[in-house]
């Protein structure tokens, strides 16, 4: 997926005013962003149980238990005052994948994540 760079510098943007506004939000955020890199679960999995709550596929080859207590961490984050700032901008996303925003949120660089080709 080749995605216009000024589509990341966008969402990045939109996210540090997220962390400037929020910060207890972002913070939390950071937390199961980096949770899901360490459980090796795809980002799409966390994009769509933040968005779309049921219609998320959950990821093969993932332990039942180990799932449910994601889910139950994601739940934490959806409880938040202000998630539905970080919802808003997850639903606005044309161009910009999941896996994408993630990265930004763990500090990558718009210039190395514009070429999506080996991040799922």
């Amino acid at each position: 997926m080749f995605v216009n760079i000024n589509s990341l510098y966008h969402i990045e943007e939109e996210l540090d005013q997220l962390q400037r506004d929020y910060r207890e939000l972002y913070e939390h955020l950071q937390h199961i962003v980096s949770l899901t890199r360490q459980l090796q679960i795809p980002y799409k999995y966390l994009g769509e149980l933040l968005v779309r709550n049921e219609e998320a596929t959950k990821p093969p080859f993932i332990r039942e238990s180990v799932i449910h207590l994601y889910q139950k961490e994601v739940n934490l984050l959806k409880k938040q005052k202000d998630f539905e700032k970080l919802l808003s901008i997850l639903q606005r996303l044309e161009q910009v994948s999941y896996s994408q925003v993630f990265l930004l949120v763990l500090g990558a660089k718009p210039e190395l994540i514009q070429v999506n080709t080996i991040i799922k």
